[in-house]
């Protein structure tokens, strides 16, 4: 291949500025304006963060939704929608890379735009016996709002629909063009409820170009937050610090930072948890950019992940050990207190007969996250709540036939903790 067609497949660092070749890492960021250097920079320097000219695939899929099993505890989702396989953000550390996925093997360039997306959505939605409305995440796998979504538009006609049947939704993305749809991100909210969450590991902005440099810069995404608060009555809106990166975005400092940072747009929480998770192919994927630009952190990465190096086969741990962790989250809850931050989302709580059973197991979720993060007893308690969460009749009549030692795993002093929360709840619901 010719040095122009080689040139011609790359865009640098995502820029539209092709007579531009950016090196970022270890030391210092080097730019070179020819084409003639940058096409040997590519050829010769693995270090080069490149992404390529993306190409976009369509693809018809029997589904759009993913109904779960249990809820998540954190993002508060019984559905998950992903309305792109692919993410042209590309992050090197992203858990999507892995092979549990299936996503394309040329994650960043190879987009999947998914057909028919509202159609799908819509007859599911109206046709499902087992559908209620709840939480519908957007964005636990690939970003929403990814550079794909303003050409095709996947995401705006999911959420139209999702606000004609008043699912409420939480939207999980990095990119600032989730600001073309507040106007219906706010009609949500209103009528159901809306959570927009921004991805952010670091406020540090030489960091960020390592990690993540193909997403807006971290400045932009907390604008994002500012912006949200300052137009929308309806929607909450804050941080996801997740993952902590090790040896990069991890230092005292660094969580500092990002706490003043988030507090001073005016975010609704700052949600935190876990090191980066490390497996197969996106291990191999992050740790081949580890070796080229931070050589000298290869070393600690072998030893918090126990795993010695090679760039065939990752055979270590899957996340760093609660030695490491255990300060970090003692730290972050510190700087939340300090902030005023809430570390946790408020969730849905739908008007029906899973009220009180949603207001209880969010108070028990709550008491298992602090446990989580603390290296607590949490997976009974966690058991609990999930199954609180899946009664199929209201909590408070299991309670009037006094039997709730019939639900899984409520015994003893779980069991009276309920009681009191149901009580201390309904209370609360009554009127004057």
């Amino acid at each position: 291949m010719n040095r122009s067609v080689l040139f011609q497949r790359f865009v640098l660092f995502g820029r539209l500025n092709l007579s531009r070749a950016h090196y970022l890492w270890p030391h210092k960021l080097q730019t070179v304006n020819t084409m003639h250097s940058a096409v040997k920079i590519l050829q010769v320097s693995f270090g080069i963060l490149y992404l390529g000219m993306p190409e976009f695939i369509p693809k018809t899929f029997k589904s759009i939704i993913n109904k779960m099993k249990f809820i998540d505890p954190w993002f508060w989702n019984k559905y998950t929608l992903n309305p792109y396989n692919g993410c042209q953000f590309g992050c090197i550390y992203c858990d999507a890379r892995s092979a549990r996925y299936y996503m394309p093997e040329d994650f960043d360039n190879k987009i999947i735009i998914k057909q028919n997306v509202a159609t799908m959505l819509d007859k599911r939605v109206s046709g499902a016996r087992t559908f209620l409305p709840d939480v519908v995440a957007l964005g636990g796998v690939t970003d929403p709002y990814q550079p794909a979504e303003k050409r095709f538009e996947n995401t705006r006609s999911c959420l139209k629909i999702l606000a004609k049947h008043r699912y409420p939704v939480h939207i999980i993305t990095k990119s600032t063009l989730v600001l073309r749809d507040l106007e219906l991100l706010e009609k949500i909210g209103r009528n159901a409820w809306c959570s927009v969450s921004i991805t952010l590991p670091t406020t540090n902005e030489k960091a960020a170009r390592f990690l993540d440099n193909h997403a807006p810069a971290p400045a932009r995404r907390l604008d994002v937050i500012r912006q949200i608060k300052q137009r929308c009555k309806h929607i909450q809106t804050g941080v996801l610090l997740i993952p902590l990166v090790p040896f990069i975005t991890d230092s005292n400092s660094d969580l500092t930072d990002i706490a003043r940072k988030t507090q001073s747009v005016g975010a609704d929480y700052l949600l935190f948890g876990g090191g980066m998770t490390m497996r197969d192919q996106q291990a191999l994927w992050f740790l081949q950019h580890l070796k080229q630009c931070l050589p000298d952190l290869l070393e600690k990465y072998e030893q918090l992940y126990s795993f010695k190096y090679t760039p065939e086969k990752y055979a270590g741990r899957y996340q760093p050990t609660s030695g490491y962790l255990l300060p970090k989250h003692r730290k972050l809850f510190e700087l939340c207190r300090e902030s005023k931050l809430p570390f946790r989302i408020k969730r849905f709580i739908p008007e029906d007969d899973r009220k009180l059973n949603y207001q209880v197991s969010e108070r028990l979720f709550e008491e298992v996250f602090v446990a989580q993060m603390l290296g607590g007893n949490w997976y009974n308690l966690s058991w609990v709540a999930q199954n609180i969460q899946n009664l199929t009749e209201p909590l408070e009549a299991i309670i009037q036939r006094n039997e709730l030692g019939k639900i899984c795993n409520v015994r003893g002093a779980i069991l009276e903790k309920i009681k009191i929360l149901a009580v201390e709840l309904a209370a609360k619901q009554r009127p004057g």
